[in-house]
């Protein structure tokens, strides 16, 4: 990336330049300004004016559990020393291991997560402190706010840490809890000029591909002099880092999708449509981060936060898809007549003729998704008060820039046996006389040419007074400050299709040997040859059609502002110490989108606004039992305001069908109301023990509907029975239990004093009304949730072995009313393996082992497992490199 090519030059010129060492500072745990270059923050011990002269950061297991230790609210933090020691190649697979944290995946890689069985929709996430927006807009259940951790490599960032109870001085849009990135500072360095190098090769066996990963990360101070004028003048008066990150990978995935008849009377296992489905994906993932600080005079501190993530995606997908199976399902008597009388555990399309149909299809697509960061600001010490003051901008992105999927129909009626009950998670099938993988039975129907671009940037800015408040051996700080921000999301997509003029076979562009997959079962014909098709469908034979007002018809232009101010107060009194306040949010927004009308292809674009004012008190105490026995009990509050596709004023309308898709522009946000009692122990040497309870209520919770009415406002189904699918609020709440155990028995004589393990489990019920009269627990809750490992680290040998649960989860709300069509995240288990080897203290050579257990990712339709509509595996992932730091 010509990126990365300009950022290392710039490495080496700040690495060999010729200048002083570097003093790095470690970013505060509230991240509203960076700490002055060559201090550190106290982590609440002390007054925001004083002083602690030697740097430090929380760069291990033992700083980061200090850090939560002292905090003045809940909080766990987890330093990239800790990250590596897996094979987490981003973030979201990094935040995993986490207590309270579940992980969502897909394309065999951790992408959204989930704080305290709430989906990711209600989570905030910061970098340095500035608020992310969505660069991913398909969130699992479609608020348009969640952030996709997948745009994050692992080197990246410095650490993170997760605030499980909110504060007044950080954004209260967090009902889980806010995740924030650290910048990476190199402050394991102790100040000195540093370059860290990370380079790995890898295999997956799947589709015998390769794996590359490089990064680097490099940093320096540089002499003022005299400074000019007498600013920015002695040692350090700047300092820089820069760090680059890249990986290569070519995943396989091989998936098997079903969807069942659902038809009032028909045996529950009968399919409609059954689809075998081979994927290739080559994903390039990088990122860029600059972190510029100066100091222009003893009183001020200085900064620039730069960063640019994420990855573009080719995937490559060929479908085999077995179509009307359930066209037997009206017959009498029910269900002997739709069994395959070969085999009385399957059932059989139609008896005798067939009515089954064939299909190939393919999707091309090459999409670039990425999160884009730019701050700037500083803090000055005036004699009474530190003034900290940041502006700053963030922008998600999702570019499809191509999205081709071609569909190939054989129309010759076949009869289809197939068997789904023997073992739901691998059905059979046959189709006698005729062979489904042959490709010259299959013409081209259609190449659908999609592409899209879904924006979300956000504009802020913040300025904080903090004024010490210390007396005698108390300790304290009054906080008060303001904040804006401006957010514009917008969504565009393009839909033209590609029809042929003639008869063209399938067999013209496919190539090689037929691919014969999902463990040698499944057999779905030659490779689909994706660079002839992307020719087929430029050229002279067949004509290409759009429907522009089908096409905007899913366009949408929002704006939100959120004005902000609060006041804090922290102090600690002996053993006793308190976090309490207010915050205030004003939001002012306008929500575009379009009302269309299938029947007649009308498009008519529609907006609302909407403005209302939240307060979001807290109170959060500690005492220090002992030294290393703390007790919590803690109050805080926090918003989720209606995801944009909830509150979008547009609707699709279907008179022929008598249905409405709408949103719902008076939905009001969600507030939560969040309790916590924990108890923690820290005997030291990176090790604790702790346990927790929590409890949230939440008011005006945001949920989908589907319902008939008698009458819906819209020419033709006024006074009409109509199915409308939307959004309603209602009440909601979640309660749970969280504990976390880590300890290495230093006790043992050597060598055995380097075993070690850790583990955390998090339990949550949760309740609310999911469909009307039916009630569950809230999406995206798994009751268990945990995290286990071994470990053996004493130098020159580091070996950990984690296990990672996430029980069963309600993902998606089904299209009937009632909750038999609604989607279940199935239970999952995976297991990785870290190890490296120290051969001098500057070089450690590693090797990584990722999903030893090959598990699935696994969906069914309701929770039961004999109905499965998703279920896709993806190998082991082995890595194998060298980091060198110097």
């Amino acid at each position: 990336m010509p990126s990365l090519r300009v950022l290392a030059a710039a490495a080496a010129l700040i690495l060999f330049g010729t200048a002083p060492s570097m003093a790095q500072q470690n970013p505060p745990s509230d991240q509203t300004a960076p700490t002055d270059i060559g201090r550190t923050s106290t982590k609440g011990r002390q007054g925001p004016s004083e002083e602690v002269v030697k740097p430090s950061a929380t760069i291990n297991r033992a700083d980061a559990l200090e850090e939560k230790k002292e905090a003045p609210n809940i909080i766990e933090v987890q330093p990239l020393s800790e990250i590596i020691k897996l094979p987490d190649i981003n973030m979201a697979e990094a935040l995993q291991r986490i207590p309270g944290i579940s992980l969502e995946t897909d394309s065999g890689e951790g992408r959204f997560i989930n704080i305290r069985g709430l989906d990711s929709d209600l989570n905030g996430t910061t970098y340095g402190g500035v608020r992310l927006p969505a660069s991913n807009p398909s969130s699992p259940f479609g608020g348009g706010r969640a952030t996709a951790f997948d745009t994050f490599p692992t080197g990246i960032v410095g650490g993170v840490e997760v605030t499980k109870t909110l504060r007044p001085d950080w954004d209260a849009e967090a009902l889980g809890g806010t995740i924030n990135l650290v910048p990476r500072t190199g402050a394991e360095h102790g100040g000195e000029p540093f370059l860290d190098t990370d380079t790995g090769y890898g295999y997956e066996p799947l589709r015998s591909t390769p794996v590359y990963h490089a990064e680097f990360s490099t940093g320096r101070g540089f002499d003022g002099g005299n400074g000019i004028g007498g600013w920015f003048a002695g040692p350090n008066a700047f300092s820089a880092v820069v760090t680059g990150v890249y990986h290569q990978d070519k995943r396989g995935v091989d998936d098997i999708e079903e969807s069942y008849t659902d038809q009032p009377g028909v045996p529950d296992k009968v399919l409609s449509n059954l689809q075998f489905r081979r994927y290739e994906y080559a994903r390039d993932r990088y990122g860029a981060a600059v972190n510029f600080d100066a100091r222009p005079a003893e009183n001020t501190s200085l900064y620039l936060r730069v960063l640019y993530s994420g990855y573009l995606e080719r995937a490559n997908k060929h479908y085999l898809v077995l179509n009307g199976l359930d066209s037997n399902a009206g017959c009498t008597p029910m269900p002997t007549c739709i069994q395959d009388p070969n085999n009385p555990n399957g059932y059989q399309a139609n008896v005798p003729a067939g009515a089954g149909a064939l299909e190939q299809d393919s999707t091309d697509s090459l999409e670039r998704i990425q999160n884009s960061v730019a701050m700037i600001g500083g803090s000055t010490n005036f004699s009474t008060f530190k003034l900290d003051y940041r502006a700053s901008y963030a922008l998600g992105t999702d570019l499809v820039s191509t999205s081709a999927g071609s569909q190939w129909l054989d129309n010759n009626a076949v009869t289809i046996d197939y068997d789904n009950n023997t073992n739901p998670n691998y059905p059979s099938f046959s189709t006698p006389g005729v062979n489904p993988a042959n490709p010259s039975n299959y013409t081209l129907n259609n190449i659908g040419l999609g592409s899209s671009y879904a924006h979300d940037g956000e504009t802020a800015g913040t300025i904080d007074a903090t004024v010490p408040m210390a007396t005698g051996d108390n300790t304290g700080q009054l906080k008060f400050g303001l904040s804006l921000r401006d957010r514009h999301k917008t969504n565009d997509s393009y839909n033209p299709v590609f029809n042929p003029t003639g008869t063209i076979l399938l067999s013209s562009y496919t190539y090689g040997p037929d691919h014969i997959y999902y463990g040698n079962r499944y057999n779905i014909g030659p490779a689909i040859n994706f660079p002839a098709l992307r020719i087929l469908s430029n050229s002279s034979l067949g004509t290409i059609m759009d429907d522009p007002a089908a096409d905007a018809s899913t366009d949408t232009d929002n704006r939100e502002n959120v004005y902000a101010g609060y006041g804090q107060f922290t102090a600690r009194y002996g053993k006793w110490g308190v976090l309490t306040g207010l915050r205030v949010e004003s939001t002012h927004a306008r929500y575009g989108g379009n009302l269309y009308d299938s029947d007649t292809d009308v498009n008519t674009p529609t907006a609302v606004k909407t403005s209302y004012t939240n307060y979001f008190p807290t109170v959060q105490g500690r005492y220090d039992i002992f030294d290393s026995l703390i007790a919590r009990a803690t109050y805080s509050s926090g918003i989720a305001r209606p995801g944009f596709d909830q509150i979008d004023p547009g609707a699709t309308v279907s008179v022929t069908t008598t249905s409405v898709s709408v949103g719902n522009p008076g939905l009001k946000p969600t507030i939560g109301q969040d309790f916590d009692l924990t108890l923690e122990y820290y005997p030291g040497d990176g090790q604790i023990a702790a346990a927790g309870l929590f409890y949230k209520d939440f008011k005006n919770y945001i949920l989908p509907t589907q319902q008939y009415v008698d009458s819906y406002p819209f020419p033709g189904l006024v006074n009409r029975i109509t199915q409308v699918t939307s959004f309603s609020n209602g009440p909601a709440h979640a309660d749970g239990f969280e504990a976390q155990y880590q300890q290495q028995l230093t006790f043992l004589p050597a060598p055995f004093n380097g075993f070690g393990y850790s583990g955390n489990v998090t339990l949550v019920d949760s309740r609310a009304q999911i469909h009307p009269g039916i009630y569950g627990l809230l999406p995206s809750t798994s009751k268990l949730t945990w995290n286990a490992a071994i470990f053996y680290e004493r130098s020159p040998i580091e070996i950990r072995v984690a296990a990672d649960y996430v029980g069963q989860n309600l993902f998606a709300f089904g299209t009937v009313v009632g909750n038999a069509t609604d989607d279940y995240s199935s239970a999952r288990l995976t297991m990785d393996l870290g190890s490296s080897y120290t051969i001098i203290s500057q070089v450690k050579l590693y090797f990584d082992a990722k999903n030893l257990l090959n598990t699935p990712l696994e969906f069914t339709e309701g929770p039961s497992q004999s109905r499965p509509i998703q279920r896709e595996f993806y190998d082991i992932t082995l890595l194998a490199g060298v980091r060198v730091s110097l």
